[in-house]
């Protein structure tokens, strides 16, 4: 399932850089003044609106369908038929866990591909690798920041974080759509003793 995750992790980026079709995503990110090093550092990606994008970029690997809805990449179609992309038209931020390790996206709608059904932001469902509420978005970025302040900084989203990191508040990271809470205190607890500081 990590592996599974890892490629995927690796085509959303490349799309964001190479394809013609990221153009909006690369142009909503520099509306937004996320800087080239950050788009790197955070492994920020693109999946474009088609249906079956990655769909179509697993077959002839290893990764089967039922992997990949495992991981929460794709959903089986209404008629029981078929697969779909689930981030389809939305700039993606991986999840790391404090290894380090892609165990899960978040995906932000671009505004000209949203309409009245789209949520403006989707995370992956609860998989064996990933509770939101139990990680921290940018935890393994913010970790060694964190014990050289004793302090941490909880922010609300991706983007906040992105720019706290880029402007050098290195010792910021997020929630993922919940509440801070008791099973993300020990997280934050391994790495120092903290002060903490949310960040409306």
């Amino acid at each position: 399932l990590l592996a599974a995750v890892a490629w995927a992790e690796e085509l959303f980026p490349r799309c964001l850089l190479q394809d013609p079709q990221a153009e909006p995503a690369r142009r909503y990110l520099a509306d937004r003044n996320i800087s080239a090093d950050s788009i790197r550092k955070f492994r920020i990606g693109f999946s474009p609106p088609a249906w079956d994008w990655i769909v179509n970029r697993a077959a002839n690997t290893q990764w089967t369908m039922p992997v990949l809805d495992r991981v929460g990449l794709i959903l089986q179609r209404n008629s029981g038929e078929g697969w779909y992309d689930r981030f389809r038209g939305r700039v993606i931020f991986p999840i790391h866990d404090v290894r380090a390790r892609p165990i899960a996206f978040g995906g932000r709608i671009l505004p000209q591909l949203a309409d009245d059904r789209s949520a403006k932001y989707v995370n992956s469902p609860e998989t064996p690798l990933f509770s939101k509420s139990s990680q921290l978005y940018a935890l393994d970025l913010a970790r060694d920041a964190i014990a050289r302040a004793k302090q941490v900084v909880v922010m609300e989203g991706y983007t906040d974080v992105i720019m706290a990191h880029q402007n050098g508040v290195e010792h910021a990271v997020a929630v993922l759509g919940t509440a801070l809470g008791e099973r993300h205190l020990p997280l934050l607890r391994r790495l120092s003793e903290f002060g903490l500081l949310l960040a409306h």
